[in-house]
Protein backbone atom coordinates (compact mmCIF):
# COMPACT_ATOMS: atom_id res chain seq x y z
CA UNK A 1 0.00 0.00 0.00
CA UNK A 2 3.23 2.40 1.10
CA UNK A 3 4.74 1.60 -2.46
CA UNK A 4 0.92 2.02 -4.50
CA UNK A 5 0.97 5.98 -2.49
CA UNK A 6 4.54 6.71 -3.59
CA UNK A 7 3.95 5.93 -7.09
CA UNK A 8 0.91 7.44 -7.40
CA UNK A 9 2.65 10.87 -5.45
CA UNK A 10 5.00 10.58 -8.13
CA UNK A 11 3.05 10.37 -11.12
CA UNK A 12 1.47 13.64 -9.78
CA UNK A 13 4.23 15.46 -9.05
CA UNK A 14 6.48 14.96 -11.89
CA UNK A 15 4.34 17.02 -14.75
CA UNK A 16 4.45 19.59 -12.56
CA UNK A 17 8.14 19.63 -13.00
CA UNK A 18 8.49 18.94 -16.78
CA UNK A 19 9.76 21.60 -19.58
CA UNK A 20 9.04 22.32 -22.80
CA UNK A 21 12.16 22.34 -25.02
CA UNK A 22 12.67 24.28 -28.53
CA UNK A 23 14.58 21.95 -31.11
CA UNK A 24 16.02 23.67 -34.30
CA UNK A 25 14.43 21.98 -37.77
CA UNK A 26 15.08 18.61 -36.33
CA UNK A 27 18.88 19.43 -36.15
CA UNK A 28 20.83 16.92 -34.39
CA UNK A 29 24.93 17.14 -34.92
CA UNK A 30 25.78 13.56 -36.17
CA UNK A 31 29.17 13.37 -33.94
CA UNK A 32 31.16 15.49 -31.37
CA UNK A 33 31.60 18.36 -33.99
CA UNK A 34 34.43 20.20 -34.89
CA UNK A 35 34.26 23.98 -35.70
CA UNK A 36 35.69 25.50 -38.07
CA UNK A 37 36.33 29.32 -38.56
CA UNK A 38 36.98 30.50 -42.36
CA UNK A 39 39.82 33.47 -42.60
CA UNK A 40 38.38 36.20 -43.54
CA UNK A 41 40.00 40.06 -44.25
CA UNK A 42 38.52 43.24 -43.34
CA UNK A 43 40.64 46.04 -44.93
CA UNK A 44 38.33 48.94 -42.95
CA UNK A 45 38.50 47.17 -39.97
CA UNK A 46 41.89 45.33 -40.01
CA UNK A 47 42.05 44.11 -36.23
CA UNK A 48 38.18 43.11 -36.67
CA UNK A 49 38.95 38.93 -38.15
CA UNK A 50 42.01 38.16 -34.78
CA UNK A 51 38.77 39.68 -32.48
CA UNK A 52 36.20 37.74 -33.84
CA UNK A 53 37.78 34.58 -34.15
CA UNK A 54 38.36 34.89 -30.35
CA UNK A 55 34.92 35.56 -29.23
CA UNK A 56 33.93 32.77 -31.25
CA UNK A 57 36.61 30.41 -29.58
CA UNK A 58 35.34 31.55 -26.58
CA UNK A 59 31.76 30.92 -26.99
CA UNK A 60 32.06 27.63 -27.79
CA UNK A 61 34.31 27.14 -24.88
CA UNK A 62 31.99 28.21 -22.79
CA UNK A 63 29.15 25.73 -24.35
CA UNK A 64 31.41 23.00 -23.83
CA UNK A 65 32.54 24.02 -20.02
CA UNK A 66 28.96 24.22 -18.83
CA UNK A 67 27.10 21.22 -20.52
CA UNK A 68 30.60 19.09 -19.25
CA UNK A 69 29.89 20.56 -15.76
CA UNK A 70 26.30 19.97 -15.65
CA UNK A 71 26.88 16.24 -16.99
CA UNK A 72 30.35 15.24 -15.81
CA UNK A 73 30.94 13.78 -19.24
CA UNK A 74 33.69 15.38 -21.20
CA UNK A 75 34.48 12.87 -23.93
CA UNK A 76 30.62 13.60 -26.02
CA UNK A 77 30.90 17.31 -25.28
CA UNK A 78 34.68 17.47 -26.02
CA UNK A 79 34.39 20.42 -29.08
CA UNK A 80 37.38 21.03 -31.22
CA UNK A 81 38.36 24.65 -32.76
CA UNK A 82 40.12 25.24 -36.05
CA UNK A 83 40.82 28.49 -37.97
CA UNK A 84 41.04 27.66 -41.96
CA UNK A 85 41.18 29.46 -45.35
CA UNK A 86 38.21 29.23 -47.60
CA UNK A 87 40.72 27.67 -50.06
CA UNK A 88 41.54 24.83 -47.34
CA UNK A 89 37.95 24.45 -46.66
CA UNK A 90 36.89 24.07 -50.21
CA UNK A 91 39.69 22.04 -51.20
CA UNK A 92 37.85 17.96 -51.05
CA UNK A 93 41.51 16.44 -50.26
CA UNK A 94 41.29 18.15 -47.02
CA UNK A 95 41.47 16.30 -43.70
CA UNK A 96 38.86 18.39 -41.94
CA UNK A 97 35.50 17.55 -41.36
CA UNK A 98 33.92 21.36 -39.92
CA UNK A 99 30.63 19.68 -38.30
CA UNK A 100 29.92 23.65 -38.04
CA UNK A 101 31.41 26.15 -40.24
CA UNK A 102 31.63 29.38 -39.58
CA UNK A 103 31.92 32.61 -41.41
CA UNK A 104 31.96 36.49 -41.08
CA UNK A 105 30.25 38.83 -43.13
CA UNK A 106 30.40 43.07 -42.58
CA UNK A 107 26.91 43.37 -42.48
CA UNK A 108 23.48 41.78 -44.05
CA UNK A 109 22.52 42.61 -48.61
CA UNK A 110 19.46 40.86 -48.52
CA UNK A 111 16.19 42.92 -47.27
CA UNK A 112 15.11 39.92 -45.62
CA UNK A 113 18.11 39.88 -43.50
CA UNK A 114 17.96 43.12 -42.91
CA UNK A 115 17.59 43.38 -38.70
CA UNK A 116 19.06 40.11 -38.29
CA UNK A 117 22.21 39.50 -36.68
CA UNK A 118 23.49 36.22 -38.08
CA UNK A 119 21.37 33.00 -39.29
CA UNK A 120 22.40 29.32 -39.43
CA UNK A 121 21.15 26.93 -41.80
CA UNK A 122 21.38 22.87 -40.60
CA UNK A 123 21.37 20.03 -42.69
CA UNK A 124 22.64 16.23 -42.82
CA UNK A 125 23.92 16.88 -39.23
CA UNK A 126 25.95 19.78 -39.55
CA UNK A 127 25.53 23.34 -40.09
CA UNK A 128 26.65 26.68 -41.33
CA UNK A 129 26.60 29.92 -39.39
CA UNK A 130 26.93 33.21 -41.19
CA UNK A 131 27.54 36.36 -38.06
CA UNK A 132 27.00 40.15 -39.65
CA UNK A 133 29.34 42.02 -37.41
CA UNK A 134 29.09 45.91 -37.99
CA UNK A 135 27.29 47.39 -35.06
CA UNK A 136 23.98 48.72 -36.19
CA UNK A 137 22.69 52.12 -35.52
CA UNK A 138 19.07 52.12 -34.42
CA UNK A 139 16.38 54.84 -35.18
CA UNK A 140 13.52 55.47 -32.96
CA UNK A 141 9.47 54.68 -35.37
CA UNK A 142 7.54 56.58 -32.89
CA UNK A 143 5.61 53.40 -31.82
CA UNK A 144 5.59 52.50 -27.99
CA UNK A 145 5.32 48.94 -25.58
CA UNK A 146 5.30 49.37 -21.99
CA UNK A 147 6.68 46.01 -20.30
CA UNK A 148 6.06 45.89 -16.17
CA UNK A 149 4.84 49.45 -16.24
CA UNK A 150 8.23 51.11 -18.01
CA UNK A 151 7.50 52.54 -21.30
CA UNK A 152 9.66 51.50 -24.14
CA UNK A 153 9.83 53.30 -28.17
CA UNK A 154 10.52 51.02 -30.66
CA UNK A 155 13.66 51.15 -32.90
CA UNK A 156 14.42 49.87 -36.38
CA UNK A 157 18.28 49.81 -38.33
CA UNK A 158 19.08 52.64 -40.32
CA UNK A 159 22.83 51.93 -40.90
CA UNK A 160 25.89 50.21 -39.72
CA UNK A 161 28.68 51.67 -37.86
CA UNK A 162 32.48 51.09 -39.41
CA UNK A 163 32.81 49.04 -35.84
CA UNK A 164 32.03 46.18 -34.09
CA UNK A 165 29.01 45.48 -32.72
CA UNK A 166 29.14 44.84 -28.80
CA UNK A 167 26.45 42.43 -29.03
CA UNK A 168 29.13 39.96 -31.09
CA UNK A 169 29.27 37.23 -28.43
CA UNK A 170 25.70 36.98 -27.85
CA UNK A 171 25.05 36.60 -31.10
CA UNK A 172 27.28 34.19 -31.92
CA UNK A 173 26.57 31.88 -28.66
CA UNK A 174 23.11 32.17 -30.12
CA UNK A 175 23.62 30.95 -33.18
CA UNK A 176 25.68 28.17 -31.97
CA UNK A 177 23.28 27.02 -30.17
CA UNK A 178 21.14 26.72 -33.13
CA UNK A 179 23.74 24.70 -34.73
CA UNK A 180 23.76 22.37 -31.53
CA UNK A 181 20.07 21.97 -32.53
CA UNK A 182 18.15 24.26 -30.45
CA UNK A 183 15.07 26.80 -31.69
CA UNK A 184 13.68 29.73 -30.45
CA UNK A 185 12.97 30.16 -26.90
CA UNK A 186 9.44 31.79 -27.03
CA UNK A 187 9.92 33.48 -23.90
CA UNK A 188 7.34 35.53 -22.19
CA UNK A 189 7.18 38.95 -20.10
CA UNK A 190 7.41 37.30 -16.66
CA UNK A 191 10.39 35.48 -17.53
CA UNK A 192 12.44 38.42 -18.44
CA UNK A 193 13.86 39.24 -15.23
CA UNK A 194 15.49 42.49 -13.87
CA UNK A 195 18.69 42.74 -11.91
CA UNK A 196 20.47 45.79 -10.54
CA UNK A 197 18.46 47.97 -12.83
CA UNK A 198 19.74 44.86 -15.98
CA UNK A 199 16.49 42.83 -17.86
CA UNK A 200 18.06 39.37 -18.38
CA UNK A 201 16.79 36.48 -20.90
CA UNK A 202 16.04 33.48 -19.54
CA UNK A 203 18.02 32.00 -22.69
CA UNK A 204 20.47 32.78 -25.29
CA UNK A 205 17.84 31.59 -27.63
CA UNK A 206 15.31 33.91 -26.39
CA UNK A 207 13.23 35.74 -29.15
CA UNK A 208 10.05 37.27 -28.26
CA UNK A 209 7.69 39.89 -28.88
CA UNK A 210 9.26 41.75 -25.84
CA UNK A 211 13.39 40.61 -26.99
CA UNK A 212 14.12 44.43 -27.74
CA UNK A 213 14.06 45.16 -24.45
CA UNK A 214 16.73 42.49 -23.04
CA UNK A 215 19.70 43.80 -22.01
CA UNK A 216 21.75 40.80 -21.77
CA UNK A 217 21.41 37.25 -22.82
CA UNK A 218 24.10 34.11 -21.74
CA UNK A 219 23.59 30.78 -22.10
CA UNK A 220 21.52 29.66 -18.97
CA UNK A 221 20.62 26.24 -16.93
CA UNK A 222 18.01 25.81 -19.10
CA UNK A 223 20.09 25.90 -22.25
CA UNK A 224 21.95 22.89 -21.18
CA UNK A 225 19.55 21.11 -20.15
CA UNK A 226 17.55 21.26 -23.43
CA UNK A 227 21.02 19.94 -24.87
CA UNK A 228 20.81 17.61 -22.30
CA UNK A 229 17.61 16.27 -23.13
CA UNK A 230 18.40 16.19 -26.93
CA UNK A 231 21.55 14.03 -26.90
CA UNK A 232 21.53 12.39 -23.59
CA UNK A 233 24.05 12.53 -20.10
CA UNK A 234 26.85 11.34 -22.54
CA UNK A 235 26.84 14.08 -25.13
CA UNK A 236 26.71 13.62 -28.49
CA UNK A 237 28.81 10.29 -29.00
CA UNK A 238 27.25 8.05 -31.67
CA UNK A 239 25.26 9.05 -35.42
CA UNK A 240 21.21 8.99 -34.86
CA UNK A 241 19.43 6.19 -36.47
CA UNK A 242 17.73 8.81 -38.18
CA UNK A 243 21.06 9.93 -39.77
CA UNK A 244 22.06 6.56 -40.31
CA UNK A 245 18.70 5.48 -42.25
CA UNK A 246 18.64 8.18 -44.64
CA UNK A 247 22.24 7.91 -45.61
CA UNK A 248 21.20 4.13 -46.63
CA UNK A 249 18.15 5.09 -48.04
CA UNK A 250 20.13 7.74 -50.49
CA UNK A 251 23.07 5.28 -50.76
CA UNK A 252 20.21 2.75 -52.10
CA UNK A 253 19.10 5.51 -55.04
CA UNK A 254 22.13 5.92 -55.78
CA UNK A 255 23.11 2.13 -56.33
CA UNK A 256 19.92 1.23 -58.24
CA UNK A 257 20.51 4.32 -60.28
CA UNK A 258 24.22 2.82 -61.30
CA UNK A 259 22.69 -0.81 -61.83
CA UNK A 260 20.36 0.67 -64.19
CA UNK A 261 22.68 2.60 -66.25
CA UNK A 262 24.74 -0.16 -66.43
CA UNK A 263 22.39 -2.66 -67.76
CA UNK A 264 21.32 -0.19 -70.33
CA UNK A 265 24.94 0.24 -71.51
CA UNK A 266 25.68 -3.56 -70.96
CA UNK A 267 22.43 -4.19 -73.54
CA UNK A 268 24.09 -1.71 -75.92
CA UNK A 269 27.50 -3.41 -75.77
CA UNK A 270 25.82 -6.38 -76.77
CA UNK A 271 24.13 -5.30 -79.42
CA UNK A 272 27.03 -3.91 -80.74
CA UNK A 273 29.03 -7.38 -80.35
CA UNK A 274 26.22 -9.19 -82.63
CA UNK A 275 26.33 -6.55 -85.08
CA UNK A 276 30.05 -6.83 -85.22
CA UNK A 277 29.42 -10.53 -85.63
CA UNK A 278 26.90 -10.13 -88.45
CA UNK A 279 29.09 -8.26 -90.55
CA UNK A 280 32.18 -10.43 -89.79
CA UNK A 281 30.00 -12.98 -91.39
CA UNK A 282 28.85 -10.91 -93.87
CA UNK A 283 32.13 -10.35 -95.61
CA UNK A 284 32.82 -13.88 -96.20
CA UNK A 285 29.49 -13.79 -98.25
CA UNK A 286 29.33 -14.54 -102.08
CA UNK A 287 29.46 -10.29 -103.02
CA UNK A 288 28.24 -12.02 -106.25
CA UNK A 289 24.94 -13.27 -105.03
CA UNK A 290 22.05 -10.90 -105.70
CA UNK A 291 19.62 -12.44 -103.88
CA UNK A 292 20.09 -12.67 -99.81
CA UNK A 293 16.69 -13.71 -98.72
CA UNK A 294 17.64 -17.03 -97.41
CA UNK A 295 21.18 -15.64 -96.74
CA UNK A 296 22.63 -15.36 -93.31
CA UNK A 297 23.54 -12.12 -93.97
CA UNK A 298 20.36 -11.23 -95.04
CA UNK A 299 20.02 -8.63 -92.09
CA UNK A 300 23.16 -6.63 -92.73
CA UNK A 301 23.95 -7.17 -96.60
CA UNK A 302 22.65 -4.02 -99.03
CA UNK A 303 21.27 -4.40 -102.13
CA UNK A 304 24.27 -4.68 -103.87
CA UNK A 305 25.61 -7.24 -101.60
CA UNK A 306 28.15 -5.58 -99.86
CA UNK A 307 28.11 -5.86 -95.97
CA UNK A 308 26.96 -2.36 -94.01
Amino acid sequence: MKLILILLISCMILPAFAEDYYYFQEQKLSAVPEFCIIEFEDPQLPGAPDMLYQITQNAIQEWEDKLVRHTGEKDGWDFTTKIISQERYDDLFSQDTCDVTIYFEREPTTQEERITAGHTYAMWGSADITIFYLEPVWVYTGQTSSINGDIYEIADISHFKNSLDPYNDETIKHEIGHALGLDHYPATTEEITKQNGIYLAPSIMTLSEDDFMIDRMEITDYDIRSLVNLYGEDGINEPDLWWVWDVVFYGLIILVTVLIVKRKFSKKQSKLLRVGSSESKCIRCNKDLQDNSNSICSECLQKDGFGI
